[in-house]
């Protein structure tokens, strides 16, 4: 019973463990302490171990509830963009960017075309994914070089050490508005599918990635349509409760005031949005294609 309260606690929150394995060493020197302060004093043995381990079990949840406490505490600590911004100050005199022969001009004239990121952005639910997966797949098929990014993939990878706090939403964003930079430079095009739920999140990914280069796409979905969608019963779990800072349930989504393409999934067939997004593909000439083409999709 113990155990598995123990594992259920320690899947929550991996630092449990070393918690208490710090509370229980600091503990055992502790009580060795009071033990031989116990059998000084009284002349007894038997009373000193008495108060040792009365005192193992008492300092032990003291000690850990007061390891807990201050894990929730932020006084003297900075927030993660102050964190990032005292690092980059203090590395930036000792770094120096590296230029390469090949620039991303040349990439894009080998693969015979621009390289820029599709920033998909909407709630849980509304589409990103498919419509992700089917533009990588028109891409491919015009032989354009072309990578997915997934808010759910990322956040099993590069990014798996960042809650969905408010602080660390803005961070994942940045860390994946920095991947986009990079594959555009590579001369790939990016699909980038994240909630994104912040307009001055994306603010900085724009920036970072570059004016020219990014392309907000708004999949809109009512709050309605996106939990008879929900195959994997998120809305209802955060709406238990179970699930905390959740967009559109517990946490707020700000919609782009003026994206580039914005599709109403709740009126518009996969097809139709597709053809939108191609459409103004061709149209601004970032890919070549036929119009007869594009309407048979």
């Amino acid at each position: 019973m113990l155990t598995d309260i123990l594992l259920r606690l320690y899947k929550l929150d991996p630092l449990i463990k070393r918690n208490v394995l710090k509370t229980v060493s600091w503990r055992i020197i502790g009580t060795i302490d009071t033990t031989i302060l116990g059998w000084l004093i009284t002349s007894s043995l038997s009373f000193g171990l008495t108060i040792g381990g009365t005192e193992l079990f008492t300092k032990m949840l003291l000690y850990y509830g007061h390891e807990r406490l201050w894990q929730k505490v932020k006084i003297g600590l900075l927030p993660r963009d102050k964190q990032s911004m005292f690092i980059k100050r203090q590395n930036e005199p000792h770094l120096f960017k590296q230029i390469g022969k090949i620039t991303r001009k040349d990439r894009e004239e080998l693969n015979d075309n621009p390289s820029f990121t599709l920033w998909l952005t909407g709630l849980s639910g509304s589409g990103k994914s498919t419509l992700a997966s089917e533009v990588e797949s028109w891409l491919f098929e015009q032989n354009r070089r072309v990578y997915v990014l997934d808010g759910d993939n990322t956040r099993l990878g590069i990014n798996s050490d960042l809650s969905f706090s408010d602080e660390d939403r803005t961070e994942n964003i940045r860390r994946v508005a920095e991947i986009c930079k990079l594959f555009n430079d590579a001369g790939t095009i990016v699909i980038a599918s994240f909630i994104s739920p912040f307009i001055n999140d994306r603010i900085v990914a724009r920036n970072l990635i570059g004016e020219d280069s990014f392309i907000e796409i708004f999949v809109d979905s009512s709050i309605e349509t996106c939990q008879k969608r929900d195959v994997k019963g998120l809305y209802k779990l955060a709406l238990d409760g179970k699930i905390k800072n959740f967009t559109g349930v517990s946490s707020p989504y700000q919609p782009p005031v003026n994206s580039d393409i914005h599709l109403s999934t709740d009126q518009m067939s996969v097809s139709e949005c597709l053809n939108t997004i191609a459409e103004y593909l061709t149209s601004n000439h970032l890919i070549r294609c036929k119009l007869k083409k594009l309407l048979s999709i």
